[in-house]
């Protein structure tokens, strides 16, 4: 019972049209749709609310009543932390992560254009001549290879008004800051400051790549 159990909410991710029940979703038995409904973790929580719920029983033997009790709460669990607003769909990845499968899709996409961009915009901007430093620190500065100079930097807010120029849907904030995040981790800019008030400075080692 508890390996059914188990089955059938991993099932639930099947089927991206399918509804949030188990039922709903084994019935439709289509292709994968990408969505984590259930890890192993699922399966030791249900084994322990088994447990305890036969313990409330004063019962020494787990039955498949206590095992369907467990499966109900980790169903109505996962349905409560777990659901996907966008799809109404259960999705651990929100748990795990913080997006959803259907945020992960749109944020790779996001996250590709972001990337064409800022490289884009700083290599046109690498091949115009630059003016000469006005000052010895000025032009010290200009040396370092990942420093902000003209062309290869701009404040956050700089590069989404761009970014939602040329997308045919608005970029949501919290997606852009989690492709910021990402091309930082990636080497591909640098950030000064913080906020909605910082600089990414797109790194010259990234527009040779």
């Amino acid at each position: 019972a508890l390996v059914q159990a188990y089955v059938d909410l991993r099932r639930m991710g099947r089927d991206a049209h399918a509804g949030a029940t188990t039922s709903g979703a084994v019935a439709q038995g289509s292709a994968p749709s990408g969505r984590v409904t259930a890890t192993a973790r699922q399966l030791e929580s249900m084994i322990r609310m088994a447990e305890a719920h036969a313990k409330m029983r004063l019962s020494t033997v787990v039955d498949v009543a206590d095992v369907q009790e467990a499966a109900r709460l980790m169903r109505e669990a996962l349905r409560e932390s777990a659901t996907d607003p966008r799809t109404g769909l259960i999705d651990l990845d929100l748990i795990n992560t913080g997006f959803a499968a259907s945020d992960r899709r749109q944020l790779d996409a996001i996250k590709r254009e972001t990337r064409n961009l800022l490289l884009a915009t700083a290599r046109a901007a690498g091949s115009k001549p630059q003016p000469a430093a006005s000052t010895a620190s000025a032009a010290a500065d200009a040396s370092l290879p990942d420093s902000p100079h003209a062309g290869n930097s701009a404040a956050y807010q700089t590069w989404l008004d761009r970014l939602n120029d040329q997308s045919y849907a608005p970029v949501p904030p919290r997606l852009f800051d989690q492709v910021i995040r990402e091309l930082q981790t990636e080497g591909v800019i640098n950030v000064v400051g913080a906020g909605r008030n910082m600089l990414v400075v797109v790194k010259q080692s990234a527009l040779h790549n």
